[in-house]
């Protein structure tokens, strides 16, 4: 008797050992907005060309937002934007027209027009698009990084909005391309 409970005694500590462990694999984050210490969700995003600039830089626009905002379409451009919900928007320039470089973007005070830098961004939580209601927050520093993983981005955002408050951001899936040049 003394054996057998030796025994189950060694197998309990060899399942508890065994069920601590975790799986070593990277924990992908989801796609969320922070802000204040708030957390809304953001599922998809658009990726719309302004046009050439003098230098044959791109201006584009990068609007990431929840399900709630709705695009409206005519002729294969936007229409319009309406619905409720949370979006996070920049203007930026980038190389091509037609995506992302990849790297790392940073906030232009000074309007430079350089690639890989942002301007005229700020972000919106719980807002009417259609009356442009709710809580605004224009940014005033910061830096957004793109990858590419196929036919998706991984776009990670870490900025300060007016108040000096922290808005950060994870968002990894496709963007929506318009050509509004």
């Amino acid at each position: 008797m003394y054996n057998f409970t030796k025994s189950l005694c060694i197998i309990l500590l060899l399942i508890l050992a065994f069920a601590g462990c975790k799986d070593d694999k990277e924990v992908e984050p989801k796609n969320a907005l922070m802000h204040d210490g708030r957390e809304f969700e953001i599922s998809k995003g658009l990726l719309i060309h302004l046009g050439k600039y003098p230098e044959g830089e791109s201006g584009q626009v990068l609007f990431l937002s929840s399900d709630g905002v709705k695009i409206r379409e005519s002729g294969g451009h936007i229409d319009s934007i309406y619905g409720i919900g949370h979006g996070i928007y920049f203007e930026l320039i980038s190389a091509t027209g037609t995506e992302l470089d990849e790297g790392e973007y940073t906030f232009d005070n000074d309007f430079t027009i350089e690639v890989k830098t942002f301007f005229d961004s700020y972000v919106v939580f719980n807002g009417d698009f259609a009356t442009e209601d709710g809580e605004y927050y224009e940014l005033k520093e910061g830096k957004l990084t793109v990858k590419k993983d196929g036919p998706n981005y991984i776009l990670d955002i870490d900025c300060i909005e007016r108040n000096s408050k922290h808005v950060t951001a994870h968002y990894k899936g496709p963007l929506t391309f318009y050509d509004e040049e």
